[in-house]
């Protein structure tokens, strides 16, 4: 059942890209924890940043253009084409990877000044996700960051959910704007991120959301940032 999941998330990913899916533009919780963490706070000099399910690169995109180097994968292979057209100078970065890939194998280890996964990881079972998180940690240097978001219990989809698999519960969305639409989410409360999220040391665990129509509600997802001591 496992297997199915990842497989039907990641399809039903594939689908959506090939339908236009994707934003232009950086997410607005990306540019405030460069601007005031990593450049702020820990005055992180740019370096070789990896982003997990990068899609189309607009997260990467922005980092490009502060200095960084920009690598990712993503199980779309319609994203990854399209981020290589966004950014052709760096087309080898890019790969069309599997669900669960070598990430060590890509990059090597000590190799990252930032290790980012902007809301993928909850399409994954935790054992799945500690696999990504223990190669983050082999991937980064020493004092590099470890940047991931994964959805709360507060972000309206969960009163979309219509079962239990594993990890994940499944939602059957009836709201006009995804009405048919079905996905498989592995929400998770605040106090579960530390440990999920070891052996990074926590720097702050926040929150950001949204609410733009009435009968859904706030998008609300929880904000990681760790570093490899």
């Amino acid at each position: 059942m496992e297997t199915f999941t990842k497989t039907y998330n990641a399809e039903d990913y594939e689908t959506r890209y090939k339908k236009g899916y994707g934003h232009a533009y950086p997410e607005s919780h990306i540019i405030r924890i460069h601007r005031q963490i990593l450049e702020w706070e820990l005055n992180l000099s740019p370096g070789k940043i990896f982003d997990f399910g990068c899609g189309t690169g607009a997260n990467l995109g922005y980092f490009l253009n502060q200095g960084y180097q920009p690598y990712g994968c993503d199980t779309s292979a319609t994203a990854i084409e399209q981020c290589k057209k966004y950014m052709p100078s760096h087309a080898n970065n890019f790969y069309n990877t599997e669900v669960s890939p070598n990430l060590v194998q890509l990059m090597g280890e000590e190799s990252l000044t930032v290790f980012m996964s902007n809301q993928v990881l909850y399409f994954l079972s935790d054992e799945d996700i500690k696999k990504v998180v223990e190669q983050a940690y082999k991937m980064l240097k020493p004092g590099g960051v470890f940047i991931a978001s994964m959805m709360s219990y507060a972000c309206w989809y969960i009163r979309q959910v219509s079962g239990v698999v594993g990890d994940f519960k499944e939602l059957k969305f009836t709201s006009p704007r995804e009405k048919g639409i079905t996905s498989m989410i592995n929400f998770k409360h605040k106090d579960e991120l530390p440990s999920l999220f070891s052996p990074f040391k926590k720097l702050h665990l926040g929150s950001y959301a949204n609410h733009i129509r009435e009968e859904e509600g706030p998008t609300e997802h929880w904000l990681f940032v760790g570093i490899k001591a």
